[in-house]
């Protein structure tokens, strides 16, 4: 849903249902630390770590495609989906604050997403949907205090499939704990450790400290320890790396000039002449030489 600049502003003043998962550290997107600095910016901090706020390419897609996935979802099942305009605040916790897709004309909360594959979604009609957004699911039933929600997703474009999630009150007191902390510390100007095993431990490193001031410092027995781990890493990386050559070679090697070798289990190995434009240098044909799942007739 694409807020309002009044809804921004309320949104600012507190955790939304996007923010649950960063805040309990359990969002592979955003660790704590960014949505900390992030929140302190909005609250009129000078900026310490650039967050990127504006939407990426795939929440654009979203954003633009929520309104027909909502219309979907009331076709298919009936119902009236109203759309609040306003942001929504917990009655008792006032840092919990939510921004929904809709609620039905049977009362059931609605949210609406889009997904590149099925990775991390279960079968259809039932709750097993990716951890962040149960997490953004149950935040916004912990709001409202509705007993279920219907979250109808678009995988790659084209598939439609439904979801419900009944109201699961255990952890709704473990997600209100976790953010009260985290906005507490917020308020404090407290922030967060930084998680260094998380997906994006490296770039928020390399953000915090944007230059050098010139010093030099020595590494203690800890860091001998993690140079070590690093110096391996790279020598496993480069070892599997030409693991994954030699074992491509070898099936190659076997198609000869064979369009496609088939496996048992399905899967196949398909070869397929490119060619490649001519723009500044000469047109060039190539072999593209990739995995695909074989449909049968």
């Amino acid at each position: 849903m694409a807020l309002t600049e009044e809804q921004l502003k309320a949104r600012a003043c507190g955790l939304g249902g996007s923010d649950c998962a960063a805040a309990l550290g359990l969002s592979p997107w955003k660790a704590p630390v960014e949505l900390y600095h992030e929140k302190c910016a909005a609250l009129g901090d000078e900026i310490t770590l650039e967050v990127e706020v504006l939407p990426s390419e795939p929440m654009r897609w979203g954003i633009l495609l929520e309104p027909v996935i909502r219309q979907e979802y009331a076709l298919r099942t009936g119902r009236t989906v109203h759309v609040p305009t306003t942001t929504l605040q917990h009655p008792e916790h006032a840092f919990m604050v939510g921004n929904l897709d809709g609620i039905t004309n049977d009362q059931r909360l609605l949210e609406v997403k889009t997904a590149r594959t099925t990775y991390g979604w279960g079968e259809p009609d039932t709750d097993q949907i990716p951890q962040f957004y149960l997490l953004q699911v149950q935040h916004y039933l912990c709001i409202t205090a509705l007993p279920v929600a219907d979250v109808a997703v678009l995988i790659g474009g084209q598939e439609y499939r439904q979801y419900e999630i009944p109201a699961d009150l255990e952890l709704q007191e473990m997600i209100i704990e976790g953010e009260r902390v985290f906005w507490d510390a917020v308020l404090a100007r407290t922030p967060p450790e930084i998680d260094l095993s998380h997906p994006r431990a490296l770039e928020i490193v390399r953000k915090l400290n944007p230059g050098t001031n010139g010093k030099s410092v020595t590494a203690d027995a800890a860091l001998d320890h993690w140079r070590s781990v690093y110096e391996d890493a790279q020598e496993r990386a480069k070892l599997y790396q030409g693991t994954v050559a030699g074992c491509m070679a070898h099936l190659l090697y076997a198609m000869g000039e064979a369009a496609e070798l088939r496996f048992l289990d399905g899967k196949a190995l398909r070869r397929k002449l490119q060619t490649r434009a001519a723009y500044s240098v000469p047109e060039t044909s190539f072999i593209d030489a990739r995995w695909v799942n074989v449909k049968e007739k």
